[in-house]
């Protein structure tokens, strides 16, 4: 299986360089496609909440929970796989830049934050929640070409998020 996730890793990694179109594509997924994905989470809530203050600010308020909870158990599970980048395990890869964490890579950090975007909105039924989905496509298949994550890393941070956001379904119905 881990042989599998290194050559669907080489075959995604391998297109860095070849054409500056899918090079840009993949920056800003890996980048700032994340940023753009939140924006949309936030004025979809404030959308679909206003004028009732409460529910506009109450799907925030639980991406923020589930978020740090899911970053938490994210940093444990780090520390209990090992799985070091790409990049430092095999100084070959090509990397489109440096990035801010380098001691962790199972499971991604940044899948699990757009995915939650995603779940999230499908939970407080948010309008055009399903968009968020090529979005957090875009960002976790960046991750990958950009030599930051193996293919595995993301289908982790995609499944904790799927466990969080259950999580914080059933906790935002015991509460309300």
């Amino acid at each position: 299986m881990d042989n599998y996730n290194f050559r669907l890793f080489l075959k995604i990694n391998k297109l860095i360089g070849h054409n500056k179109w899918l090079d840009v594509f993949g920056s800003s997924g890996a980048e700032w496609v994340i940023f753009g994905a939140f924006g949309w989470y936030i004025v979809a809530s404030l959308i679909n909440g206003l004028p009732n203050k409460q529910n506009a600010i109450m799907p925030i308020l639980f991406f923020g929970f589930a978020w740090v909870l899911g970053w938490f158990v994210s940093l444990v599970i780090g520390l209990i796989v090992k799985e070091m980048r790409p990049h430092i395990t095999h100084p070959e890869i090509k990397i489109m830049y440096k990035p801010l964490m380098s001691w962790k890579s199972f499971p991604s950090d940044h899948a699990l934050t757009v995915f939650l975007l995603f779940f999230l909105g499908l939970v407080f039924s948010l309008p055009f929640a399903w968009a968020l989905l090529p979005l957090a496509l875009w960002v976790c298949w960046g991750r990958v070409y950009a030599g930051f994550h193996y293919p595995f890393d993301i289908v982790g941070g995609l499944s904790l998020a799927g466990f969080i956001s259950v999580f914080v379904y059933y906790l935002y119905l015991i509460i309300f």
